[in-house]
């Protein structure tokens, strides 16, 4: 049985994880990259 994969998400964009996605998607696969919001200097 053969599956194909038609979506993805990687977690983190950082430079692992934006190779990841943009492999992915030069193959023609669906991304979602997703990464934390950094905290901004008011809440801390």
């Amino acid at each position: 049985m053969k599956r194909s994969i038609k979506n993805v998400a990687v977690l983190g964009s950082g430079v692992m994880g934006s190779r990841i996605a943009c492999h992915f998607a030069g193959i023609g696969v669906q991304v979602l990259l997703l990464d934390i919001q950094p905290r901004s200097e008011e809440h801390t």
